[in-house]
């Protein structure tokens, strides 16, 4: 199974925000998509401290989400954003998305799934 540290990619990303505080992702689970050995599911816990931000990034395949918790963030375009449990979220293969940062006192927990290409990178940087 892949491990893959969330703490990572925001080094990539740029300076993370106040205090250093840094994403973390648990994969949960991984495993080949029925019928398409070149497709692979991950299911992830991602937990985004008060301060940190997601860097800008893309995926080779689909991402959904799900917000665990309440919370505060602030969006790339600028906007306060406040997100509460069971908003959904998707990202389509190849298109750009992160640049949040939690401007909240508590964590934010997102349960996200990606369908991806096996042989792919889990993302790729995008600024």
């Amino acid at each position: 199974m892949r491990a893959w540290v969330f703490a990572i990619l925001v080094a990539l990303g740029g300076p993370v925000a106040a205090q250093d505080a840094v994403p973390t992702r648990e994969v949960l689970r991984e495993a080949p998509l029925s019928g398409d050995a070149g497709q692979v599911v991950i299911v992830s816990r991602l937990v985004l401290p008060p301060g940190a931000r997601i860097p800008l990034h893309t995926h080779p395949g689909d991402e959904h989400a799900v917000i665990l918790t309440e919370g505060t963030a602030l969006m790339p375009n600028g906007q306060v954003l406040s997100v509460r449990p069971d908003m959904t979220m998707f990202f389509p293969k190849g298109m750009v998305h992160g640049g949040v940062t939690n401007t909240g006192d508590a964590a934010i927990e997102i349960l996200t799934t990606h369908i991806l290409d096996a042989d792919a990178p889990f993302q790729t940087a995008a600024e």
